[in-house]
């Protein structure tokens, strides 16, 4: 008779046990701001540069405004981000140099300053070389 009694004391010890170790759990704790939203690329496309062509250096870009009005011409072309990647686009700037319009994937750090974040469409002028 003392067996049975002493089954249901340990069940009830174990049941308690676990429903106390249970309830103790500390709930997951969510973010407090959403994470930083990307544009929606996730597979990497890499290019090599076209034979001819070199990438435009940051003072070719700032020596010629009309180069960046060129990229940002191309950027607000409705479709931009339907193109295909490496499309070239030739042009002569007036300074009698061919440069070309690149689209070509970018990378932005998500929560940096540069947007969009994550992979997405981007232009980058190159210069005939």
């Amino acid at each position: 008779m003392k067996r049975p009694l002493l089954w249901v004391a340990v069940a009830g010890v174990a049941t308690t046990v676990f429903l106390i170790t249970r309830k103790t759990k500390a709930a997951p704790v969510l973010p407090t701001t959403p994470p930083p939203q990307t544009y929606g690329e996730s597979t990497r496309v890499a290019l090599a540069v076209p034979a001819g062509w070199r990438r435009a250096t940051n003072a070719d870009v700032a020596a010629l405004p009309e180069l960046g009005a060129q990229a940002n011409a191309l950027r607000s072309t409705p479709g931009f981000t339907s193109m295909a990647y490496g499309t070239l686009a030739p042009f002569v700037a007036s300074n009698g140099v061919t440069y070309a319009t690149w689209v070509e994937q970018h990378y932005h750090k998500p929560g940096g300053a540069a947007k969009p974040w994550g992979l997405h469409h981007g232009v980058t002028l190159l210069v005939s070389a």
